[in-house]
């Protein structure tokens, strides 16, 4: 009687230098076929690949889409350089995971990225893991090709959940993201990551004319730009959709010219968002660049705007602008639109003639007329604390007007359309000649703010120019008196009602000067009532105007309107 036995899968360790290396989906879940040498699809479990090799390769071919590779790197060290070779490649329309263990190196040849994923519509995913907190990866992309990424004019997809990795590529390559004219789909949720674009490249995001796709909800992150191109966003020529989120941490994003620390690269929008608890500790815009949101070199109507959200619990520090750019906003020429809101933290500085938050030098308005468009507001969530510092001057750069706090940059004939809203903390300083809130020359006034609210305003000298309108002192109890030009007082009004948003009556308080009487309520929601009697007394003694304000809004009300409304007795 002959018995046929099926031999078992076997989990092995394979060492590089003893051939290429190619790694399949196996037959049955969980299971790898790895060939190498005269062994060819030896079934596995547990692919481990190690080794040092100056010549060999690995392969792994997640062929069908169901596929899934699962393979760990460990203390492995490829050297393809001398060659137009991928040192590990990633091909299929399947799924891998790579686990990282020990200390690996990945260097490889023109045209390729050191560890290299090409995206196309129809192939997987990759993703870069350290389960178990032992593991490390330095990654090396040669001429058009990423450290970690796509090659050539491919796309890239790349997802990062944990590992100390550090990603660097040549000329025209990102440090994690795409070669040369692709776009780049970058996810990272965990890990310590250092990654340094080539020229023209961005440290994360796109290569040379590549767009930047980038979304970072966890790890250390710290990224650096070749020239023209941004520390995390768009490569040269490109620009960038970057979202950071969760609890990321940026330590530092950078370049030193023509590209934005997070955002565009050279003449191109930055489309950034930053929520959650995410922190951005530094981020440094290039020469002509911000720091946050547009490239160098843009025309208002088409490219090189600065689009930035900032919202949730994020905090944001050290921001600075490069020469003509903004903190946070526009590059050179372009225009910034910003918006701050929530319980967040921001210090920006403009570059030199750049506002901090809003416009580069030189922009003007877009073809429909509009200029910079600024909102910091509270929320449910809180009030935002904002320190913006104009950018000053450089001689050597012939920019002898600073830019504004929060506004418009220097030579700018671009208008800056600033809302505050609800409770909000400014702190704003003037670059010289400048305003530190506004557009133009011309300091713009705020009313209606909540109370609590501060805005305090320098010039580039250091002196307070704060204007009569900018604070708006906490309600004292009733016994704490008023001032000379105010009286304090608790619900005294007979026909003035306010209700919460069940039409319960609740109390208010009401501050009378300057012919206005602000009700001010400590509620989200409310609302008033107030007799034809009432508003006529209000009148007969001087008050031409009401307002009405919430935590999160304000109404401003014309008595003479409100009385032109009603009836005899109504």
């Amino acid at each position: 009687m002959l018995t046929t036995l099926t031999a078992p899968a076997f989990a092995e360790t394979w060492d590089i230098e003893k051939g290429d290396i190619t790694v399949k989906a196996g037959k049955t879940e969980g299971t790898n076929m790895v060939s190498q040498g005269e062994q060819k699809d030896v079934e596995d479990t547990g692919t481990v690949i190690t080794g040092k090799s100056d010549k060999n390769t690995v392969t792994i071919k997640a062929e069908n889409e169901n596929d899934k590779v699962e393979v760990t790197l460990k203390d492995l060290n490829i050297d393809a350089s001398r060659g137009s070779e991928a040192a590990v490649s990633v091909t299929g329309k399947g799924d891998t995971n790579i686990e990282l263990d020990g200390d690996n190196e990945l260097k490889s040849g023109a045209g390729h990225a050191g560890l290299e994923h090409n995206k196309t519509d129809t192939s997987g995913e990759l993703t870069i893991q350290d389960k178990d907190k032992n593991g490390s990866l330095e990654a090396v992309g040669g001429f058009k090709g990423a450290g970690i990424g796509s090659a050539g004019s491919n796309d890239a997809q790349v997802k990062i959940t944990g590992g100390n990795i550090t990603a660097t590529s040549d000329d025209w390559g990102a440090g994690i993201g795409s070669g040369s004219d692709g776009t780049a789909y970058v996810e990272i949720t965990g890990g310590e990551i250092n990654a340094t674009g080539g020229y023209l490249g961005a440290g994360i995001g796109g290569g040379c004319n590549g767009s930047g796709n980038v979304t970072i909800s966890g790890g250390g992150i710290t990224a650096a730009g070749g020239e023209g191109a941004a520390g995390i966003g768009g490569g040269y020529y490109n620009g960038a959709t970057v979202t950071i989120t969760g609890d990321a941490v940026i330590k530092n994003a950078s370049n030193t010219k023509y590209g934005a620390g997070i955002g565009g690269g050279y003449g191109y929008d930055g489309d950034v968002t930053i929520s959650g608890n995410a922190k951005i500790e530094n981020a440094t815009g290039g020469y002509g660049a911000a720091g946050i949101g547009g490239g160098a070199f843009s025309s208002p109507d088409k490219i090189g705007n600065g689009n930035v959200v900032i919202k949730e619990n994020a905090e944001i520090d050290n921001v600075q602008g490069g020469a003509y750019g903004a903190g946070i906003g526009g590059g050179v020429y372009g225009l910034g639109n910003v918006t701050i809101e929530g319980n967040t933290k921001v210090n920006a500085a403009g570059g030199a003639g750049g506002a901090a938050i809003g416009g580069g030098a030189g922009a003007e308005n877009n073809s429909d007329n509009k200029g910079n468009q600024i909102t910091i507001k509270s929320n449910a969530n809180g009030s935002p604390t904002v320190k913006a510092v104009g950018g000053g001057t450089d001689e050597k750069e012939k920019i002898v007007i600073g830019g504004a706090g929060i506004g418009a940059g220097c030579e700018s004939v671009a208008d800056a359309d600033i809302t505050l809203e609800g409770k909000v903390t400014i702190t704003a300083t003037a670059g010289k000649d400048n305003v530190a809130i506004g557009a133009n020359g011309i300091e713009q006034e705020f009313t209606g703010l909540a109370e609590g609210s501060s805005i305090t305003r320098s010039d580039f000298e250091g002196n307070n120019i704060t204007l009569p309108t900018d604070p708006v002192p906490a309600v004292p109890s009733a016994s704490g008196g008023g001032s000379a030009d105010a009286s304090v007082q608790e619900s005294v009004f007979p026909g003035l009602v306010v209700t919460d948003k069940d039409g319960q009556r609740i109390s208010y308080t009401s501050i009378r000067g300057n012919n206005v009487l602000s009700i001010r309520v400590g509620r989200f929601t409310a609302s008033l009532r107030v007799s034809l009697a009432t508003l006529r007394q209000l009148r007969a003694e001087g008050i031409d105007t009401i307002t009405f304000q919430t935590i999160l809004c304000s109404t401003t009300l014309s008595v003479d309107e409100l009385l032109a409304m009603g009836g005899e007795d109504a």
